[in-house]
């Protein structure tokens, strides 16, 4: 007898319970995050400004070699420090805030699918995001992508959740308020996307959908509240501390920027579209599926897969929704010339729903290719699955060189008391690579004036130096500053002087001829002490100290 696809889907049906859905999902998300090194200059930066906060105990203020860092809201700061508190300043306890906002938002997915559409589409659903390898990986990079892409994703979940119920009689004050909280979070994490994105997805669906009583139930007045009360206190205190912080952040760094054509990374407006569709392979081949008009017109046998939610408008609810999702998400973020990968992760959550949708519909119906059919789903998830382990492993042994190994090198012989410097580069992990709270002199020449106009590690230092300008003064000095103050130290003061050996060594005076400490593909470190034999070489006629 033909096994049918309503055999392959019930077997879905009986799925293990909620505790080994969720610690399995979370095992699967976390269990290489270990293995590659960390990456430079995203992982350095971010890791490295979460060790400065637990370091120098500015748990509030984040910031780049200590100077004010606000680039980005410190949600994922927080979690990083609280996790270096707990575990130790490690790669994979950096990377534990992006692991949490994809498990968060693949729980979410999960439990929002098997309400309104059933156990089966909830299991492949919850399958297709884990091993989506966009997904798998960004959940084990440490930057604040993964953690918006989880807030914005939970944000529409309970926003929808919310209006459904709602909509079904159901109680739903608390899940109203948790969608502001979570919307609050989300700003807390990126800014103004943590809220403009989930809540265009939102507005649309309801508008498409005439599920007028929905803007009620969210712009409910105690959910206004809750908002304001989770995003205004650090956003209020940073602008007491830092007059223009207010304008910098939102003006500049959210609108001049989105807007902006010369920054980096300029791409076509096409240019999410080939990206999505490669890097959540091999789920992408079944989007095909919902293309065709029985899978928008939602048949009977589709409908009856469903063990919570058997009405057909519900299903429709359901997929309408995900492809809102998918395409506000996707048109934001193609508007603005500068793109990067990372941007568009809150759409993977919609694309692996939309994907068990397909898949549900071609497993329910019985005819001569239900068995072609299992067999192309279960050779879609191993290969899935492979290629997430793969492409990590590949990842781990093709890495760029960082900081970390120097740091363990030098660990052994750096004092409290030596000084760091770095030659024309600026090397986000070395400081948590040796545990210390040590500043770091960065030398350049920083009257340039293409400095503010360039977006890389210089401008994020002067940028970060406008908010504390004698410390940037202090800092961020030129080589004949950094060779002055070396002659005027004390005797037996330490100086590890980091350059990167891509530049020629010889441009510097003090390093001309001198073998290094400690050499890395990324880097190199000297190490020199100041006493008479060091002034005699290179101070010239430079006054001692004393």
């Amino acid at each position: 007898m033909r096994r049918t696809g309503t055999d392959a889907l019930r077997r879905l049906l009986i799925a293990p319970s909620r505790a080994m859905v969720c610690l399995g999902s979370g095992a699967w998300l976390l269990w290489l995050s270990w293995l590659r090194p960390l990456t430079l200059p995203d992982e350095g930066r971010y890791g490295g400004v979460a060790w400065e906060m637990l370091s120098h105990g500015t748990h509030l203020l984040p910031t780049l070699n200590g100077m004010p860092f606000f680039h980005k809201p410190p949600l994922y700061y927080w979690l990083a420090e609280a996790a270096y508190g707990l575990f130790g300043p490690s790669v994979w306890a950096a990377r534990l805030p992006s692991w949490l906002g994809a498990w968060g938002v693949a729980m979410a997915l999960y439990f929002f699918l098997r309400r309104w559409r059933g156990q089966g589409t909830a299991v492949i659903g919850l399958l297709a995001l884990l091993t989506q390898p966009f997904f798998f990986g960004s959940a084990q990079f440490a930057n604040l992508d993964m953690l918006v892409a989880g807030l914005i994703g939970l944000t529409i979940l309970a926003g929808a959740t919310t209006v459904l119920r709602a909509d079904a009689g159901l109680p739903y004050h608390a899940l109203s308020v948790s969608t502001g909280a979570l919307a609050a979070l989300g700003v807390l994490a990126k800014g103004l996307i943590g809220v403009v994105l989930p809540g265009a997805v939102l507005v649309l669906w309801i508008l498409l959908r005439r599920r007028w009583r929905g803007l009620a139930v969210l712009l409910w007045p105690p959910v206004i509240v809750v908002f304001l009360a989770v995003t205004v206190p650090w956003f209020w205190v940073m602008q007491q501390r830092f007059p223009g912080f207010l304008e910098y952040f939102f003006v500049y760094q959210q609108f001049e920027r989105f807007a902006a054509t010369g920054f980096n990374n300029v791409q076509p407006v096409w240019f999410y579209v080939p990206v999505l569709l490669g890097l959540a392979l091999p789920w992408t081949l079944w989007l095909g599926g919902a293309l065709r008009k029985a899978f928008w017109a939602n048949p009977p046998a589709v409908a009856e897969a469903s063990e919570a939610a058997s009405d057909a408008i519900r299903a429709a609810d359901v997929r309408w929704l995900m492809l809102c999702w998918l395409g506000v998400i996707v048109v934001f973020f193609s508007i603005p010339a500068s793109k990067l990968v990372g941007y568009i992760q809150p759409v993977l959550p919609a694309i692996a729903a939309l994907v068990a949708e397909v898949i549900v519909m071609g497993l329910v119906r019985a005819d001569k290719r239900v068995d072609r059919r299992n067999r192309l789903f279960a050779v879609t998830l191993s290969g899935a699955a492979v290629l997430c382990v793969v492409a990590n492993v590949l990842a781990a042994h093709y890495a760029r060189p960082n900081n970390v190994a120097m740091g363990r090198q030098m660990l052994a012989e750096f004092r409290p008391g030596d000084t760091l410097i770095a030659m024309r580069f600026y090397p986000y992990d070395l400081a948590m690579a040796l545990h210390t709270d040590k500043r770091i002199w960065v030398v350049d020449d920083w009257t340039r004036a293409d400095i503010a106009k360039r977006d890389n590690w210089r401008k994020e230092l002067y940028d970060a130096g406008q908010f504390d300008k004698p410390l940037m003064n202090q800092l961020l000095v030129s080589e004949a500053e950094m060779r002055r103050r070396m002659c005027a130290a004390p005797d037996g003061q330490g100086f590890w002087i980091w350059a990167d050996p891509r530049h020629d060594f010889d441009s510097y005076r003090i390093l001309k001829g001198q073998a290094p400490r400690y050499a890395t593909p990324r880097g190199q470190v000297w190490y020199m002490e100041s006493g008479e034999p060091f002034r005699r070489q290179y101070c010239g006629e430079t006054p001692t100290a004393g």
